[in-house]
């Protein structure tokens, strides 16, 4: 966790949460461990696999593309970049 003044702030707007929160914190717990313990309950949205898998094929279809027979940088670069250093 990193130091207090590092963290982004959180604006609560609704009046009704910064009372609750008011009440949460009396007996010494931090705002931030109120808030931490209840977005914990809440359950995170469906994953979308489609999306994963796609990435994971573009990824691997990059993979691909690397040399894996050592080729040095200016070898790697004639084949990735034209003449002028513009991606083929």
């Amino acid at each position: 966790m990193r130091p207090r003044r590092q963290q982004a702030p959180i604006t609560i707007r609704s009046d009704r949460a910064l009372r609750r929160l008011k009440l949460l914190t009396r007996n010494g717990r931090s705002q931030a461990e109120v808030v931490e313990q209840a977005l914990e309950q809440l359950p995170l949205p469906p994953c979308d696999d489609d999306a994963i898998e796609w990435r994971l094929a573009e990824l691997n279809a990059l993979i691909a593309k690397v040399p894996k027979d050592g080729m040095s940088m200016k070898e790697f670069d004639a084949l990735e970049y034209d003449e002028n250093g513009d991606p083929r």
